[in-house]
């Protein structure tokens, strides 16, 4: 795991709680940092991670100097363990839990915390939340379990009340793009017309690329040509097999969630638009308002195939069918 202290606005309040609870030595032995895919969560775990590891922090922060950090930055710090999707998997299995139970019986190095950071927690299989519900249930001393989640509603019930939960909001418009314009990016796309993409995230829409943008508005077009008869789904399936099935469903997502809005809100049609904006406001013209809230619902419990063995081309004719649906 790479060294990264990266701090954002947004993250203020919720780090405040933080930085007070362990200055009154109410820190629970598990955290579950919470919030949005692109606002920078598991930023903010490192961040908590870290100092808590420091033997010498500085201002509630991380000193980067004692051996600890040092130790932390080289990627080695024995007080510290890591557990991430491995490799080509799509759920962290129990095996990689285990190994937390066998790290928290160990003697810390440090005079500081043992810390786990856990991510993502809602990717566990059935028998690693089980496994990690007993060492929540036996915590160790001087031990912290920092849990990061996007989807709370996948985590156990029980995981959840044994943790304390600090939820990222979602940052300002006027944060996010402050933040943007302050950022190093190569992308000449509008930042907030990148913004607009990633739905208000900002980490995410600094790492749209010039072919995320042409990709994004390719699909678009290929969603007309379905509502129009143009291409029959089985083809745009095919062309789209190859790619990130999960972000292809977020973007959808997106779309549904944006055209709903601008149903009830009314927005200026005048309003200069960027070329996807022009597409997707054509394919607003085939699908009623009622079927975008039937179509939003539908897209949302595609969400369960995503990390499972259903067969890829099959997931995407079936969402696809979706909109085709929506347009009849």
């Amino acid at each position: 795991m790479s060294y990264s202290l990266n701090t954002y606005p947004w993250h203020n309040s919720t780090w405040d709680k933080f930085v007070t609870a362990r200055a009154q030595n109410h820190l629970p032995h598990a955290l579950l940092i919470a919030g949005s895919d692109g606002t920078g969560k598991l930023d903010f775990a490192k961040r908590i991670a870290t100092a808590l590891l420091c033997t010498s922090p500085v201002n509630n922060e991380a000193c980067q100097k004692c051996k600890s950090c040092k130790t932390y930055q080289a990627d080695a710090n024995p007080d510290f363990m890591s557990i991430e999707l491995l490799k080509d998997k799509q759920q962290i299995a129990v095996d990689q839990i285990r190994k937390l139970s066998d790290f928290i019986s160990y003697t810390r190095s440090y005079n500081a915390y043992r810390v786990i950071l856990l991510n993502p927690v809602e990717r566990m299989n059935n028998n690693a939340s089980n496994s990690l519900l007993k060492s929540l249930e036996e915590p160790a001393s001087n031990t912290i379990i920092i849990l990061v989640a996007s989807n709370l509603s996948k985590i156990l019930p029980t995981i959840k009340s044994r943790c304390q939960i600090l939820t990222l909001p979602n940052p300002t418009k006027t944060q996010a793009l402050s933040w943007m314009q302050q950022q190093q990016h190569s992308n000449t796309t509008n930042p907030e017309e990148l913004l607009e993409m990633a739905n208000g995230q900002p980490l995410t829409a600094l790492t749209l690329s010039e072919d995320d943008v042409k990709s994004r508005v390719e699909l678009a077009q290929d969603l007309l040509a379905i509502c129009t008869y143009q291409q029959p789904v089985t083809d745009i399936a095919k062309k789209w097999e190859k790619y990130d099935q999960s972000a292809i469903l977020n973007w959808q997502i997106v779309w549904s969630e944006k055209s709903i809005k601008n149903s009830i809100l009314q927005k200026n049609k005048e309003k200069k638009k960027s070329e996807i904006a022009t597409i997707l406001e054509k394919l607003d013209k085939h699908i009623a308002t009622q079927q975008h809230w039937q179509l939003y619902q539908q897209l949302i419990t595609q969400k369960q195939y995503i990390h499972t063995s259903v067969n890829s081309l099959m997931f995407l004719e079936n969402m696809l069918l979706l909109w085709l649906q929506a347009s009849q």
